[in-house]
């Protein structure tokens, strides 16, 4: 069931209206966004992808875990389908033992894979050929995806440490104790001004903001428990820049970037194990008490909530008209970003882990049942799929016309056109 917070705006007269009072003037200007919004929407019905058909060679980078600081999952690189495999990378298993399976999701950067695996090797892939460029070995397992800034890749493994190494030749240049295990993936900021900063939270309760060239804590905010989200970033109007996460302590913490400044948090209730989208100062949050949630960040308060029953671990997806949320239940499902009402659902055979990447008009989505699915934005039908035979926890990255994607088996798999 889904709860709106005003349904004179032209949501459905069913739905619950939650008890919290809007103010008029946010109340109103939330509106003008939503109407904005959809008349966008409507001129462009793929969300954006028309833009992008026009330059067949656009070409992005996916440097970052849900590929941009917003973590949207969103690439305005055009994926038609079907694809087909382009290389597989098999890292060396050692004799009469199974590869390690690698749950990080890859990060993709001047035409180069980084991503690390649970033996604790990081990799750097020639994203056209496949082939090998560097390899480093980290104290410990690695389930956490890396982010790129500059000429240095950054991660997290599980016996706590952050490392920054050169992407041209994996060379170390510093690393950082925490005081627990790195589960999430690493933001990234350049602001005129400051320093490069780098944004990681840890099992230790703390989110950290470290200096990008040194590794130097430059603040840390404590929160109640695990932080195994990446944060994803709020760019307001006014040039203000938050940082905002679910925490294991059933909040949503909003954060100034600067370390200065007003920190708050907004009750959540319950576990947030994955990582929040961001789009036009709306935070929507997938938790594992059941619910997803719309919250508008500089209000604080709930947009809409529909009630799903579904602990997730899978982040959101979202593009100008529907937020994509894939879950253990085997669905992936779209949620009308006004109203929170479900537009379609696409039913997998097993349980969905993978986070969703939405490309022009398909939504690419790995599956617990070893597929790579190719959805149809528009009505959740199946475009296509592809038998890697494997089970896919890790989300999928796409850049320079290529998406890459991580196997239970320990390979990585490139498709193309």
């Amino acid at each position: 069931m889904s709860e709106s917070r005003n349904p004179k705006i032209g949501f459905p007269e069913n739905l619950f209206v939650q008890s919290t009072v809007v103010p008029v003037a946010a109340l109103f200007g939330l509106v003008a966004f939503f109407i904005v919004g959809c008349e966008k929407a409507a001129e462009d019905p793929n969300g954006g992808a028309t833009a992008a058909a026009e330059s067949p060679s656009l070409e992005r980078d996916w440097p970052l875990f849900r590929g941009d600081a917003e973590m949207r999952g969103f690439t305005d690189e055009i994926l038609p389908a079907p694809l087909k495999v382009a290389w597989t990378f098999a890292p060396p298993a050692e004799e009469g033992k199974r590869r390690p399976p690698i749950d990080a999701s890859p990060v993709i950067s001047g035409g180069r894979v980084f991503v690390g695996s649970q033996d604790g090797n990081f990799y750097a892939i020639d994203l056209k050929t496949g082939a090998s460029i560097w390899t480093f070995k980290a104290e410990g397992p690695i389930i956490a995806p890396a982010a790129v800034l500059g000429e240095r890749v950054f991660f997290g493994d599980t016996y706590g440490f952050v490392y920054a190494l050169g992407v041209a030749d994996g060379g170390e240049a510093w690393r950082f104790e925490t005081e627990g295990k790195i589960e999430g993936g690493i933001n990234t900021l350049t602001e005129g001004g400051q320093p490069d900063r780098i944004f990681v939270g840890s099992h230790d309760f703390f989110l950290y903001c470290l200096s990008a060239a040194s590794g130097e804590v430059l603040w840390k905010h404590e929160t109640g428990n695990y932080v195994v989200a990446t944060p994803s970033m709020v760019r307001s109007a006014d040039g203000r820049i938050d940082l905002t996460f679910g925490g294991c302590d059933g909040l949503l913490h909003v954060l100034p970037a600067k370390g200065e400044g007003g920190k708050r948090e907004i009750e959540i209730g319950a576990y947030v194990a994955n990582t929040s989208a961001v789009r036009d100062g709306i935070c929507y949050v997938a938790h594992n008490g059941g619910e997803v949630v719309a919250i508008e960040i500089a209000s604080g308060e709930t947009v809409w909530k529909t009630k799903t029953g579904i602990e997730y671990t899978a982040s959101p997806a979202v593009d100008e008209k529907r937020l994509y949320v894939a879950g253990p239940d085997k669905r992936l499902v779209a949620y009308d970003r006004v109203t929170g009402g479900e537009v379609w659902a696409f039913v997998s055979p097993r349980a969905l882990s993978s986070s969703p990447l939405i490309s022009g008009d398909l939504i690419w989505q790995g599956g617990m049942d070893g597929r790579l699915y190719a959805v149809k934005r528009e009505d959740g039908s199946e475009a296509w799929n592809y038998d890697l035979g494997t089970q896919i926890k890790a989300s999928p990255a796409a850049s320079r016309g290529t998406l890459v994607v991580c196997g239970e088996d320990g390979v990585v798999y490139a498709f193309a056109k």
